[in-house]
This record gives structure tokens, sequence and C-alpha cells, in this order.
């Protein structure tokens, strides 16, 4: 058993076949998928304006450029962490592993999470947004969280969780409170 699943094996969980997925978890189905495609999925989380969330899904292959697909989801801040969390779930589940067309001739007014924050401008929106990238490692979740314009866009803040959706929500919401107070701070 590696050291991810050691971390956050439930008791009596003793490998992957005695996963379920009760109220409130996505495990399993996260699990089909990966073995589904045969890789590891992805989302994104971006924190708007500090008074909301736009939650996408990813297309990408390992080694290509990654590209945001399907409609995203906009929550407020105030949802409940399982609800964000679920949201998060969702979009990893719409990961769809295959290459990202050219995107050469796309305008970025045309980018969805621009247009579902109805926000004046491209720039302005990234000048008021923090990202969380969360993607699957085995059955974990890595959530990586920095603004998206930054002189030091070398910096983040890591996280990790489970697939359980208040768990989830929970560590995104802290991940990118945390990237936000470094940003205020000039570090990030």
């Amino acid at each position: 058993m590696n050291a991810f699943r050691r971390l956050f094996a439930r008791q009596g969980q003793a490998d992957d076949d005695s996963l379920t997925d009760g109220p409130g978890s996505s495990a399993l189905a996260i699990k089909r998928k990966r073995a589904a495609i045969g890789g590891e999925l992805s989302a994104h989380v971006y924190w708007y304006a500090e008074r909301e969330f736009i939650v996408t899904s990813i297309m990408s292959v390992p080694g290509s450029v990654i590209l945001e697909v399907g409609e995203p989801s906009v929550l407020p801040f105030d949802v409940a962490d399982e609800d964000l969390g679920r949201a998060i779930c969702e979009h990893l589940l719409r990961h769809d592993a295959r290459q990202p067309p050219n995107l050469r001739d796309r305008k970025s007014t045309e980018w969805p999470v621009f247009r579902a924050s109805r926000d004046r401008s491209v720039s302005g929106f990234k000048a008021k947004s923090l990202l969380a990238s969360i993607e699957t490692v085995d059955l974990v979740l890595s959530i990586e969280a920095a603004p998206l314009t930054s002189p030091h866009a070398e910096l983040s803040m890591k996280a990790l969780a489970q697939p359980i959706h208040a768990e989830l929500g929970a560590v995104v919401r802290r991940a990118l409170k945390a990237a936000d107070v470094v940003r205020k701070a000039g570090i990030l």
C-alpha cells in the first residue's frame, strides 16, 4: 500500500476494491473513471472577486495543453463545503481525455469561465481570480492554488484531500484563502 493510500485509508479499508460511493463521496466513481481513461482526472476551481467559485472541467492528455470544456458551475462563496466538493467531483468525472483542438482561432473573450464571471474584461477577471487546479493522484486529490496573474508564478499553495465532498470543499476553500493571504502579503 503506497504512502497516499496509508495516509488516507479509512479504518477497515484494505484496498481499492472495498470502495463504495455512499452519500458525500465520489471515490468509487473517480476510481472507475481513472481506470476507463487510463490516467488522471483534472478540474479547475476559480475563486472570483472573493464572491463566487467557478468550477470547470478539463480536456487533456499527458504532455498536451489543457482546455477547459463544458459549462462551468457557478457557486456563491458561502456555498456549503459539501456542495462545493460535490461540484468539483462532478467536474473531475467530466474530464475529457482527448487531445485538445487548436486554440489559435479562439478569442479570449470566448473563454467560458470568463463569460460565467460576467466581468467586463479578461484582464480584470484574471486580476480578481485565484485558481485551484485539482488532479487525482491515485485515490487522493492534489490541490494547487495560486493567483491567475502573479510575478511569482513558480509559487503556489498545495494541499491533499480525499474525494469526500465536505472535506474536499473545505480543503479547496482553505487552499484558495491561503493563496489569497500570501498574494495580499506581496509574496505571490
